[in-house]
């Protein structure tokens, strides 16, 4: 038995080695006929098509065999070949396979055994104008050639639409479409449409012909629906004082159905007293400073949307608090944040969570959050390295109240400069204290996560880095220096994306040692004499007993008259008592005789002009005797 397996082995190497040819039971190669009209030609088609191979398509006439058998070589790497119309025939049976040569023997497809009337490929039908109104519709299409040449059987036809914007067409098969024609319902208002139309012969022999071209309309308009959605924002006016805008988005066009015309905006105050009405175009208008409600309509040429309000005023109800902003990758930012009502106060309507870029004065986004929710997500069209405010306000019947905002970027980079204005002092030979401003916000790119010190020495190689410096800070301390040596710092700021660009180089000295002791000398000194002044100043009266003790009393006499000081007197004391010690020595002395009184008559003085009054000064004043030494006199 194996003796029998081996012979039949080297037999099917044998017919490979010589050429011959050799069927497969299995694949078909991927081989089809189409009898195309309306030129009437054969077309058979395969999978693939190999270079280095030759492909050779036989056909044979079941009527005049083997005299009917033809064959055809497709050219090199065509998977591909047309019989033309006069080879075949209506009404007549045909076999068709497909034979590869390549350089490992022969091989040859499955025989297709059909007439022309199974294998028929209908021409593609021509769309006739589609007929639009406000209920649908109407697709019309005709197949001439088929009906002048081929009434029998009747072709039955398809349809697929979609919008203009989409991706995935709308089906209607051949149970639902009439030949006269097909009315598509249910179709948007105000939008583009695409249709096609495809057929095949009736008893389902046959291919499907190809899908015509395709037929765009556009449906009519109606009136817009759903509201306008309506926020304010505030920009800062040449005097500084706040203005206030109401803002709106336009309408999608699935909510427009039609060319919007115009919007009308309409204010009122506080008491329902109209302040302004408007009619004005998409999407913007100044704010009346009385205004504290507006309501917003658009309009199209049908009708216009219910009118969409929005209360102006700032509430002290309660506001979200806690506002987290992560980034997604690629996608946008999610916005999360807390909101904890007053028990028996109103509830928000819902929450409005906005951005807008730091630096620039644009228009800002927002969207809605139903009340309950605690996050969202925003979409919008953020830039890399470029500062948002995301805030979330929480929207009541009385006005809104927002949250403190919060920076956020969707993609980080690096500083694009250092820190400004670095500045140095010493404060001992080896300690200097760095002072800078923050990097400006338009260059910072991201978040500041710290700041780094470059230190490098004259005479040392060694650079010094010091990387713990915080993003609040704005000074910081190197110590460890050398007295009287040469330095060189820059500093940059980091962000998570990394480093950014350093600052210019700052070179400082550091001071010697000498005069640090001239210093401690000079605050000792400074320091003593103070103390000496307090001491004196509380023992006064000590140091002047001590004082009157030690000098002469000339010395701390304060009035130096001789009239009235203290030494003249005392010598007036001594003087008289000399002279009685004398008297008892000598005679006394003869009384002078009486003098003769003489009358003398004086004249009128003549008028004096009294002198102009003395003003003492304070250095006068202190040499006047004191109360307590005029009592001592008397």
């Amino acid at each position: 038995m194996k003796s029998q397996w081996n012979t039949a082995w080297l037999l099917l190497l044998a017919l490979k080695a010589f050429g011959l040819k050799e069927g497969d039971p299995v694949a078909s190669m991927g081989l089809r006929c189409f009898h195309m009209l309306p030129s009437g030609v054969m077309n058979c088609t395969w999978s693939t098509a190999d270079v280095n191979a030759t492909y050779v398509l036989f056909y044979q006439n079941h009527k005049y065999p083997p005299r009917g058998t033809h064959r055809v070589q497709a050219e090199q790497g065509q998977n591909w070949q047309v019989v033309t119309r006069t080879q075949v025939k209506m009404g007549e049976e045909y076999s068709v396979w497909l034979e590869v040569q390549h350089a490992a023997g022969v091989e040859v497809s499955k025989k297709l055994n059909f007439s022309l009337e199974e294998i028929v490929k209908p021409p593609v039908p021509e769309l006739n104008p589609v007929e639009v109104s406000s209920s649908g519709a109407m697709v019309r299409w005709e197949n001439p050639y088929w009906l002048e040449n081929i009434p029998d059987p009747p072709l039955v036809c398809e349809l697929r639409y979609k919008t203009s914007t989409d991706a995935v067409w709308t089906w209607v098969g051949v149970e639902r479409v009439k030949q006269e024609g097909h009315k598509l319902e249910q179709l948007d208002s105000f939008t583009w449409y695409e249709v096609q139309a495809r057929c095949i012969p009736e008893r389902g022999q046959g291919f499907w012909s190809e899908w015509s071209s395709p037929h765009t309309f556009r449906t009519p308009e109606a009136a817009p629906l759903s509201q306008v959605d309506v926020w304010r924002k505030v920009r800062l006016a040449e005097n500084s004082e706040p203005r206030f805008y109401l803002l709106w988005k336009p309408l999608e066009p699935e909510a427009a159905r039609g060319n919007i015309l115009n919007y009308t905006v309409d204010f009122w105050d506080r008491h329902q007293t109209t302040v302004a009405s408007l009619v004005c175009a998409c999407c913007s208008v100044p704010v009346p400073p009385a205004a504290s409600y507006a309501q917003v309509s658009a309009y199209n040429s049908v009708g216009k949307t219910p009118p969409a309000g929005l209360s102006l005023e700032q509430t002290d109800l309660p506001g979200p608090w806690e506002v987290q902003v992560l980034v997604a990758e690629n996608l946008g930012l999610n916005v999360t944040w807390k909101f904890s009502p007053r028990p028996g106060e109103a509830q928000p309507k819902q929450f409005v969570v906005e951005w807008r870029e730091e630096i620039y004065e644009e228009s800002p986004g927002w969207i809605r959050s139903p009340v309950g929710s605690s996050r969202a997500f925003l979409r919008g069209n953020f830039r890399p390295k470029v500062p948002y405010l995301v805030s979330v306000y929480a929207v009541y019947t009385q006005g809104s109240n927002s949250s403190a905002p919060v920076r956020a970027y969707v993609r980080e980079g690096v500083p694009s400069v250092g820190p400004q204005a670095v500045r140095g002092r010493s404060v001992s030979p080896t300690v200097l204290l760095i002072s800078w401003e923050e990097i400006p916000l338009a260059n910072r790119h991201g978040h500041l996560t710290h700041y780094t010190i470059y230190l490098n020495s004259s005479t040392s190689r060694n650079l010094k880095v010091y990387r713990t410096i915080g993003a609040r800070e704005r000074s910081y301390a190197l110590k460890g220096l050398e007295p009287q040596s040469s330095y060189h710092l820059w500093m940059t700021g980091s962000t998570s994306a990394g480093e950014g660009l350093p600052t210019p180089e700052l070179e400082f000295h550091t001071p010697g040692a000498k005069w640090q002791v001239y210093l401690a000398a000079f605050l000792s000194v400074g320091f003593l004499l103070i103390l000496a002044v307090i001491v004196v100043f509380l023992k006064r009266e000590w140091f002047l007993s001590i004082c009157h003790k030690v000098l002469p009393q000339w010395c701390w006499e304060r009035v130096p008259d001789p009239g009235h000081s203290l030494v003249i007197i005392k010598m007036d004391s001594q003087g008289a008592a000399l002279t009685k010690d004398a008297s008892c020595l000598s005679p006394p002395p003869k009384p002078p005789d009486e003098p003769e009184i003489l009358t003398i008559t004086e004249p009128a003085p003549p008028q004096v002009i009294s002198p102009a009054r003395v003003v003492f000064s304070d250095y006068e004043k202190h040499f006047l005797p004191t109360l307590e030494e005029l009592q001592r006199l008397t």
